[in-house]
């Protein structure tokens, strides 16, 4: 996809009328994305490197750009959760996770923005209003986060010339995050249940074993 033709169609689908995120009007909330996932698997099998530009409106109207040469692994999702959606880039979590890796990366955002669009792009690709809190939660609780967004210049203005591995290596240094242990993810369950499907929940439960 030429670079002309892909800041057109962001500029299309920022016209689209925004409806209110509500819970109730979850799975109807605006929110659309530009162009498709297009990536070669790099050696090692499990990076992945766009070799096309991506992008995704948020119900707000703003752009969520990812250019060409961005390399994802679906680190930003802790994979213990992985359990429950299969895999980061398994179905309707593909477009959500690729938007939510770049960012987390660069850094060029605050990253609750980031964590947030992570759960608008899931809506719109259609992933279940009960799964979509749950997986944002897990990466709000003890996913990636960052005092200061990054502020060079270069990596803020995502065209061709775009320097993905420069940009993320100069990122803003990470915070730390709660640890993933047994007492963490206890807490985690019970602010989540009831609000999750069941079977989520235990399999979350079952796999307190697995945690110290």
């Amino acid at each position: 996809m030429k670079r002309r033709n892909f800041i057109l169609g962001l500029a299309a689908a920022a016209s689209i009328p925004i409806l209110p995120a509500t819970r109730k009007a979850y799975a109807q909330q605006a929110g659309s994305f530009i162009g498709n996932v297009t990536a070669r698997w790099n050696a090692d099998g499990r990076e992945m490197t766009l070799i096309e530009p991506f992008g995704y409106i948020d119900p707000s109207g703003k752009a969520w750009e990812v250019p060409v040469g961005t390399t994802v692994d679906g680190a930003s999702i802790p994979q213990f959760f992985w359990s429950i959606i299969g895999g980061p880039f398994d179905g309707m979590y593909r477009n959500a996770s690729v938007v939510h890796d770049f960012y987390c990366q660069v850094k060029t955002r605050p990253y609750r923005d980031v964590h947030r669009v992570f759960r608008d792009a899931m809506g719109t690709s259609g992933v279940s209003e009960r799964k979509a809190f749950l997986m944002y939660h897990a990466v709000n609780r003890f996913g990636p986060r960052w005092d200061n967004v990054t502020v060079d210049p270069k990596c803020l203005v995502i065209d061709d010339h775009y320097d993905f591995a420069a940009c993320s290596r100069n990122a803003a240094p990470a915070l730390p995050v709660p640890e993933l242990n047994r007492e963490n993810l206890q807490a985690f369950i019970d602010d989540v249940e009831g609000n999750v499907d069941e079977q989520d929940i235990a399999t979350l439960r079952d796999s307190l074993s697995e945690v110290r």
